[in-house]
């Protein structure tokens, strides 16, 4: 992802991003924890904006996923400066705290 882009997200999601990836062994708590701090530019692409991301390496967050939602959701975790193991990973850790809260969620 576009590094340059990243001035776009909110100051505490870029500095939570960077603590993250400094953590020897993020854990669950760690990743759930991590959020946008309110919409940026990534919040509001779709599929067709988020696709141009999509390269060797990040076609295997295609691959990780079957619901697309989660798929944006990681691509869009990309574009703010996540790497793309702790981007999967956040993924699921929000997929596995929220899916049984929120069934109905769209």
């Amino acid at each position: 992802m576009s590094s340059k882009l990243n001035s776009t997200i909110h100051p505490q999601c870029a500095e939570a991003i960077k603590r993250l990836i400094r953590m020897k062994d993020p854990q669950f708590a760690d990743l759930v924890a991590l959020k946008t701090y309110g919409s940026d530019s990534y919040s509001a692409m779709g599929w067709d904006q988020l696709k141009r991301y999509i390269n060797e390496q990040t076609v295997v967050v295609v691959e990780q996923f079957e619901d697309e939602a989660n798929i944006l959701s990681a691509l869009r975790w990309l574009g703010r400066g996540l790497p793309l193991s702790l981007a999967i990973r956040k993924v699921k850790a929000d997929h596995a705290m929220y899916r049984y809260k929120t069934p109905n969620r769209e």
